[in-house]
């Protein structure tokens, strides 16, 4: 198990996010804890490429074993502030289904063109 970092102060974390404090959030240790235990339940396997979760938009292309290295809010935190730390609102997926779903795939692997010189000798 991780080596945590001891709790500093207790906040009530809906009217922190609700203010807009996310960073504070992601960065505390609640959400540590929330989070070694999403991973622990799911046995640390993206559940987007195993085929038991879809958001209804996004669906994998090919089924795998891949490592979970991140959870996902299934309800987002700045809609639902009260369910940050609910664990049935979170679900464990790779970096490569987290960036899917969040839609950042599609500008994360544009292949630049390479600009045509003219030579010079």
């Amino acid at each position: 198990m991780k080596k945590r970092r001891t709790r500093r102060k207790i906040y009530n974390w809906e009217i922190e996010i609700a203010k807009g404090n996310t960073d504070k959030f992601y960065h505390s240790t609640d959400w540590d804890i929330a989070r070694e235990k999403v991973l622990q339940r799911d046995k640390h396997t993206c559940q987007f490429f195993l085929g038991r979760w879809n958001d209804g938009v996004h669906k994998p292309n090919k089924h795998k074993l891949e490592k979970a290295t991140m959870v996902h809010h299934i309800i987002p935190i700045k809609e639902r502030p009260d369910l940050a730390l609910d664990i049935n609102n979170m679900i464990s997926l790779s970096f490569e289904a987290h960036e899917i779903i969040e839609d950042r795939k599609k500008f994360q692997f544009i292949k630049k063109e390479k600009t045509l010189t003219k030579e010079m000798w």
